[in-house]
């Protein structure tokens, strides 16, 4: 069964890998990734059964795991899995009162099962590296039998470093092949509505850019892999990709990530002020490079980067209309405030939302992408859906990652946590992304593999500095 799980996790780790190439891709990973985490319930069950047979305390699962990870649910999960459980909860009841609308629930219920998830595939492994301890100390008369086993099997990791690296190796080469994607296919041909998709590689990009940025020893001077400089320039030239990627798009909503991994190169700085310096210069070059690229192009509704209409349309925002993309979304949103407030406590459901939609907006208006169905902003759209008690939900969603970040162990995984909370908080404001599948299934593997980095570097003894 444990070799069951194992290639279960490698296929979820290929398709993963491949993710950006097809909008149904990511699906498949959540499958794989699921039914692994079935696999390691199974080994959980079958411990339990043989600790309660025997009496011994060391495969009991209350018993299970040295120090934080991966014994009983962690109390750092807690809160943000008590958030995402009540965003779904909300979800839930207010899609039974409108009679319909179940495509939310199963993008929140694909989050909300992202931790529970990575909790189940590290305790399944933890409680059958312990169960291996138990039989070799039936076997040897050692200390295993008495529930003293220590060391790296007793945390459920037989190497270490082993899920860290296939973590990182999957996601870094999803960058390179999104990269792969952005450079051959034009905006509009991506295989996932633009924003959805590019944030979603940014999400990628807030995860891997700690890992390349902490200084060496931070994990307590453990001689592994991660450790070394070319492990970390190997992350870095990944998350090089992935922001080529993310600029590539055009899909501004997600270039977030670019003053994100700014501040990250300061606070990660040995000088923090040469290096705030240095990254503000660097931020300018680019921002005029881009500006002055658009100003060479003709004339369209999308020139260049998009940049210089940017800046024309924030500029003329009071005289703005549905014909430009910051037009229709202050066109939408006027009209979906003015829906909440008429009808605060149980919106006005998903079908009176796409109608009111194409009423503000209609088809014909932007002629160059797809007929809107939503507002452009996920708090909003859950709020025109459900009322309040929907925008409430959404808040809920987007705060998850920030939960994790107050109770984060390490130093790592708390800016690992705060760069998705922020990717994801910008990315809710200017587009409905968790209406699209695979947005929601890339917010749920980075929040499975914060988690399970995590516990590889426990298990390795590794802490931050």
């Amino acid at each position: 069964m444990t070799r069951a799980l194992h290639v279960l996790m490698a296929l979820a780790l290929v398709f993963t890998v491949v993710g950006p190439l097809r909008s149904d891709l990511p699906s498949w990973a959540w499958s794989w990734w699921l039914l692994a985490s079935l696999v390691a319930l199974a080994l959980w069950a079958r411990a339990r059964r043989t600790a309660h047979g025997q009496g011994t305390a060391a495969a009991s699962p209350s018993g299970v795991g040295s120090g934080f990870w991966p014994g009983p649910m962690p109390a750092p999960l807690r809160p943000a899995l008590l958030m995402l459980l009540s965003a779904a909860l909300i979800d839930l009841f207010m899609g039974l009162w409108h009679g319909g609308g179940w495509d939310l629930l199963r993008q929140d219920g694909k989050v909300l099962l992202s931790l529970p998830m990575a909790w189940l595939v590290l305790a399944g492994l933890g409680l059958q590296a312990q169960q291996t301890e138990v039989y070799r100390g039936q076997e040897t008369g050692g200390q295993a039998m008495r529930g003293h086993s220590s060391g790296p099997q007793a945390t459920g990791l037989h190497q270490p470093a082993a899920l860290y690296e296939a973590l990182c190796w999957a996601m870094g080469l999803q960058m390179v092949v999104a990269l792969a994607v952005a450079l051959y296919w034009p905006r509009a041909w991506l295989p996932a509505t633009p924003i959805p998709w590019a944030t979603a590689v940014a999400l990628n990009v807030a995860v891997l850019a700690p890992l390349a940025l902490v200084r060496p020893g931070a994990s307590g001077g453990v001689d592994c892999s991660f450790e070394g400089r070319s492990w970390r320039l190997g992350l870095g030239l990944a998350v090089l990709a992935g922001v080529v990627a993310v600029v590539l798009s055009r899909s501004r909503a997600a270039w977030v990530v670019l003053p994100w991994l700014g501040l990250l190169m300061v606070a990660f700085a040995p000088r923090r002020a040469p290096a705030a310096v240095a990254v503000l210069a660097m931020m300018g070059a680019v921002l005029g490079a881009g500006l002055w690229y658009d100003s060479l192009q003709p004339a369209q509704v999308e020139r260049g980067m998009r940049l210089l209409d940017l800046v024309q349309e924030l500029t003329q925002w009071s005289q703005s209309d549905a014909g430009t993309s910051v037009g229709s979304r202050l066109v939408l949103w006027e009209a979906a405030w003015n829906s909440l407030w008429a009808h605060p406590w149980v919106g006005i459901g998903v079908e009176a939302r796409i109608a009111l939609v194409q009423t503000v907006v209609p088809p014909d208006t932007l002629p160059d992408v797809a007929p809107l169905v939503h507002v452009h902003q996920q708090f909003l759209n859950q709020a025109v859906d459900h009322g309040l008690p929907g925008l409430m939900a959404a808040l809920l969603c987007a705060g998850a990652p920030f939960a994790l970040a107050w109770r984060a162990p390490t130093t790592t995984m708390r800016w690992q946590c705060l760069g998705v909370g922020v990717v994801h908080t910008v990315g809710l404001m200017f587009n409905a992304n968790m209406t699209h599948g695979t947005y929601a299934v890339n917010f749920g593997l980075v929040l499975m593999a914060i988690l399970w980095m995590q516990a590889s570097r426990d298990a390795a003894g590794g802490h931050d500095a």
